[in-house]
């Protein structure tokens, strides 16, 4: 397994630091070459060795190879008898407030539509249609491991990054949403050639025949399938118009001019209605607000095949969205870039009508929400223009933030977070997320104010309580110095509280809870690994194992069930990386890559695919963690890669946070070191150190009063690889820099002035070797002076 190090985490010790030194004089090494007298930090020698002290007590058999074992009764658990060394006193659970309803006053799409046509008005609701998929492969169980499965399931020729993307086309519909019928069903049609939906009316398609004698087409309705983008699109947005009329723009004055008086039409919303009998079409009316139209229904002579107007419209190429009445039947057919919609006869697929309108982000808010799982790419288009259109959509903004926060962009998920609560002020679901995202912020303090503000709600559904309380828990254990105690009592009230919940009988209900559910159980198991607990290598596995029977539970078809054991396996590879002694990695290590190759298949979107690899590497990474402590070194230099492979993938879309950018950069630091340690492979090395470097500038993570010495000490050690290919003034500058932030530390007390002698030393070679004799002896001489007079630690 891979041995991973965090500066952070070996900090304990100054003698850790303590550097052997030649007993040659400086003044003579620094006419030396440099193969032979540049040295490294004795810490960083010591990456991807196997430890002296391996972990040699032996676990219980449970406590290495994880089992299945009964769920964990609601009552208090079996595990009760643990008490903690700590005699913290245990937080009572607070009650919140029920999610708070925000609406928007304006009118949806389909109530706009349904009071130009129809004067009966129907509650709209959107359902996610989206289907299970025909087949799921059977979960792997862990199980033990020999050395030739380790190889072949570690190795970096078994990264799923290797492989093309599937080109296959995705096997389920677009989700579809229920609404009132936006047109009246007219009568017939015959052409539609005066409807001009590309910018240009030069080019005119022909008049399609009417097709009142065929058979009507049987095939659902959909919109074209396009492949879901690797960044995110650009919308090709141009707004209709009929004879030169424009919905938003075209005045009735500029109407009467060019179409004569129209015949009115009775309206009792505010508006004024007119039609005028155009051929070829039975009737044209226009709706005007304030003398501008608004919107423009073309009444069709006969039915024609959505799929053909489509075509003559030249807007077959676009995404649309689908609208549905109670029945699911499709009756309408929304194409948002154009401000098109189309009008569905009752049981077919042919339009009887056309209805222009201005752009309305209430249809691109639509279209999104029923891609969001399918094309996150062009979901987040979607939002991104109907914020743009209208900056006080509350639902645009709700769901791009869920969407943020998914990709990982921390930052931007922040802004609209707060926006959302300005738009909608007092809603749960919004505090919830804006909680998590400044946790994940490195902001746990204020992560728990605005969970604080929830929790002493009045009220509470017991659903967003458990879910705070999980939230709460995890935001206890990511503090500096976690209270242990009181986080495992977060927990074992959330799951308390979601307990039953798994039982409802609203699929989004107990969707939630099984995911409360498993978080908690994990975080109990981490909080015990973390902390100084009794009996911790017997009662960890207990956890994990009930934490492993509610993903047994979940069907293997349902589309959740693969996401919900990818969280499992990423969660029990973090509490192994807590207490290596409690359970074994490598097992799970395997059942996370077969879930990832599993997922390869059944996930198309390249965003989601990201999201998954960026998790899996974080999985990876915790297993590392797990090795060293283990003192097990064995394949560290390809588990390494394999992991900053995922990682890397992973990121390309996120807005890592400094702790990211530090980890990451901790990572490709030490393959950097062992390409030069073990095959003196500088030229390699230094392509790991580009990669470095970036992720530790101007970064506060990395320089911390605890972080300055190591952080010098590595510049210092990745100097060496530079000057061996012949990149010398990257060299020096490192050296300096190196050497900078290694004396900001001495003066802080928190490294010993002994360390520098190395640094010192490799600087006076270096400017020997440049022929530079002055600076070449003034930093032997420091060298000397520091090795023999410097100070430790105290």
């Amino acid at each position: 397994m891979i041995v991973m190090q965090r500066f952070s985490q070996h900090l304990i010790s100054t003698a850790f630091f303590i550097t052997c030194v030649t007993a040659a004089c400086y003044s003579e090494a620094a006419e030396q070459k440099s193969g032979s007298s540049m040295q490294l930090p004795s810490w960083v020698e010591s990456i991807g060795q196997s430890s002296e002290t391996q972990i040699t007590e032996s676990a219980p058999e449970e406590a290495i190879i994880p089992v299945v074992q009964p769920a964990a009764r609601s009552q208090s658990s079996s595990d009760s008898y643990i008490k903690s060394t700590s005699n913290s006193s245990k937080t009572a659970q607070s009650s919140i407030t029920k999610p708070t309803t925000a609406t928007q006053s304006k009118p949806t799409l389909s109530e706009r539509a349904a009071r130009l046509f129809d004067p009966e008005v129907i509650k709209t609701a959107w359902n996610d249609l989206l289907p299970n998929p025909n087949e799921k492969k059977s979960s792997p169980s862990p199980e033990k491991i020999t050395q030739k499965d380790t190889a072949s399931s570690l190795g970096p020729e078994t990264s799923v990054l290797k492989k093309g993307e599937s080109a296959d086309t995705p096997t389920w519909q677009r989700p579809l949403a229920a609404a009132k019928s936006l047109l009246q069903t007219p009568s017939n049609v015959n052409e539609t050639s005066a409807i001009e939906t590309t910018g240009n009316s030069a080019n005119k398609p022909k008049p399609i025949a009417s097709t009142p004698d065929e058979p009507t087409p049987t095939a659902p309705l959909s919109a074209p399938i396009a492949e879901a983008p690797d960044e995110t699109p650009t919308l090709a947005i141009d707004p209709a118009s009929f004879r030169g009329a424009y919905p938003g723009k075209t005045t009735r004055a500029d109407i009467d001019s060019e179409w004569g008086p129209g015949q009115a039409i009775p309206r009792d919303d505010g508006t004024e209605c007119f039609f005028w009998e155009i051929e070829p079409f039975e009737r044209v009316a226009v709706t005007f607000r304030d003398g501008i139209v608004t919107a423009i229904q073309i009444k069709l002579a006969k039915p024609v095949p959505s799929s053909e107007l489509a075509k003559q419209l030249e807007i077959a190429d676009l995404r649309t969205v689908a609208i549905l009445d109670d029945d699911g039947s499709a009756i309408g057919q929304v194409f948002p870039e154009r401000g098109v919609m189309f009008s569905l006869e009752t049981g077919t697929y042919s339009a009887t009508a056309v209805l222009l309108e201005s752009l309305d982000p209430d249809s691109f808010v639509l279209r999104a929400e029923g891609e969001m799982k399918s094309s996150a790419a062009y979901a987040v288009a979607d939002l991104e223009y109907a914020i743009e259109i209208d900056s006080t959509h509350l639902r645009a903004h709700r769901l791009l933030l869920a969407l943020m926060c998914d990709e990982g962009r921390w930052q931007t998920a922040l802004q609209l977070a707060e926006k959302a609560e300005e738009l909608g002020p007092g809603d749960a679901w919004t505090g919830l997320k804006r909680a998590e995202v400044l946790l994940k912020l490195d902001r746990p303090e204020d992560a728990q104010v605005a969970i604080d503000e929830l929790i002493e709600r009045p009220n509470v559904s017991s659903l967003l309580a458990s879910q705070a309380g999980r939230l709460r828990g995890r935001i206890e254990l990511d503090k500096a110095t976690p209270d242990y105690e009181q986080t495992v009592d977060l927990f074992t009230e959330a799951i308390r509280k979601a307990t039953p919940l798994a039982a409802s009988r609203s699929e989004n209900v107990r969707s939630v809870a099984q995911q409360v559910l498993l978080d908690a159980h994990l975080g109990t198991a981490q909080a015990i690994a973390q902390g100084t607990w009794q009996q911790k290598n017997r009662v960890i596995p207990k956890w994990i194992s009930r934490a492993n029977n509610i993903v047994e539970k979940i069907d293997t078809k349902d589309p959740s069930r693969d996401r919900l054991e990818l969280d499992l396996t990423c969660g029990v590879l973090a509490v192994a990386a807590g207490s290596a002694n409690a359970i074994e990695a490598v097992p799970w290590v395997k059942r996370l890559l077969a879930i990832r190759e599993q997922m390869n298949d059944s996930v198309t979107d390249p965003w989601r695919r990201r999201q998954i690899d960026w998790q899996v590497g974080c999985g990876l990474n915790d297993a590392l963690e797990a090795a060293r402590k283990r003192g097990d070194a064995e394949d560290m230099l390809d588990n390494a890669t394999l992991t900053v492979a995922y990682l890397e993938r992973g990121a390309e879309h996120r807005e890592l946070t400094a702790a990211e950018r530090r980890d990451l950069g901790d990572l490709m630091f030490q393959i950097g070191i062992m390409h030069s340690l073990r095959n003196s492979d500088h030229a390699t090395a230094v392509t790991w150190f580009d990669k470095t470097i970036p992720l530790w500038n101007q970064n506060e993570q990395v320089v911390q009063d605890n972080e300055l010495g190591r952080v010098g000490e590595s510049f210092i050690s990745m100097a060496i690889s530079y000057w061996q290919v012949e990149r010398r003034d990257d060299a020096i500058d490192l050296s300096r820099t190196g050497v900078d932030f290694m004396v900001e530390a001495v003066d802080r007390q928190k490294l010993e002035e002994q360390s520098l002698s190395v640094a010192y030393g490799n600087l006076a070679t270096m400017y020997a070797e440049q022929g530079d004799t002055e600076k070449s002896q003034a930093y032997a001489e420091m060298a000397t002076r520091v090795e023999s007079t410097g100070s430790l630690l105290r």
